[in-house]
Parts: structure tokens; C-alpha cells; sequence
């Protein structure tokens, strides 16, 4: 078991009034499975779903949100793929953020820290996969076996990209 450092700066204090019950949400979803292979599965489809959501044009976005299909807080109806994509970190980490754990003790749990947009929570991961060879290579195992986690880490290849030209 690796520890996870306490965060420096909260997802929910900087979000806006009216996201913070959608990021909740999706903590609480997430919160809801017994385990890390069932949590991991829950991120990886809440955060497709949304992917894919933000995919549709915008005025698909914007009917399926008049008929109650998806929160209106969550999508801004001017951003699109690319949008998301880059606040996809965000997500992450307010799922995590709002499970409030504190220690890292599976691979598929490393997996989705190392997508946080906290860097306690990234730095954690590699404690953890560091901590033991057989650590790193059940991660490594997990990122090419792991068709869903895969696609969402080359999603969230977007915003890493952006980070490190900024």
C-alpha cells in the first residue's frame, strides 16, 4: 500500500457553483463499486459516455439536454470534443477527490490516479508502481490489455500534450 499525500488545491472549491453537484455525482457513482476492477469500469464508461456525448454537435447536445439526457451543468453547449478532453483530469480527480482515499493498493486504483488532474494523486500512482517491480508491470499489463482504459488515456493524451507546450 501506498499513501496518498493530502491535496494542495480541492476540484470542488475551484468548480463552479452550478458543476459541483455533477462532479459529485460522479463520485458517487464511482463510490458505488465494491472494488477497484468494478470502480476502474465505472470511470472508464461515465468518462466515454461523456466523451462521446461531447462528440455529438451541438445542437444534438443541446436537444438531448432539453429532453433531461445528460445534466446541462456538465455541457457547455459551445465546447465540443476538444473541450472535454482537456478537463477530462478534472473529472478524474474530483471522482477520486470524492472517494477521499488514502492509500493506493491495486493496479486498476493506480491506473485511474495516474489520469488525475492532482498531482498528489499522480505522484502516489508512481510511489506505488515504483514500490515494487511486480507493481509496474501489472499497470503496464492492465494499460495494454485494457481496451476502454486505453481509449480514455488517449483522450486525455489531449491534454497532456497541451500541458507540457505550455
Amino acid at each position: 500500500m501506498t499513501s496518498i499525500d493530502p491535496l494542495a488545491r480541492s476540484v470542488f472549491e475551484t468548480a463552479p457553483d452550478r458543476l459541483r453537484p455533477f462532479l459529485e455525482g460522479l463520485a458517487a457513482r464511482v463510490s458505488g463499486g465494491s472494488n477497484w476492477l468494478v470502480r476502474k469500469k465505472t470511470v472508464c464508461d461515465l468518462l466515454l459516455g461523456l466523451d462521446a456525448f461531447f462528440a455529438l454537435p451541438a445542437a444534438e447536445r443541446q436537444s438531448l439536454m432539453a429532453d433531461g439526457g445528460a445534466p446541462a451543468d456538465a455541457a457547455d453547449t459551445e465546447g465540443g470534443p476538444e473541450d472535454f478532453r482537456r478537463v477530462l483530469p478534472i473529472y478524474v480527480g474530483a471522482i477520486l477527490e470524492g472517494l477521499g482515499e488514502t492509500t493506493i493498493s491495486s493496479a486498476e486504483q493506480a491506473a485511474v490516479y495516474i489520469l488525475s488532474i492532482h498531482p498528489e494523486h499522480q505522484a502516489a500512482a508512481e510511489r506505488w508502481m515504483l514500490a515494487d517491480p511486480r507493481n509496474g508491470k501489472s499497470l503496464r499489463r492492465l494499460m495494454r490489455g485494457d481496451r476502454r482504459y486505453r481509449q480514455l488515456m488517449d483522450r486525455m493524451a489531449d491534454h497532456w500534450r497541451a500541458g507540457r507546450s505550455t
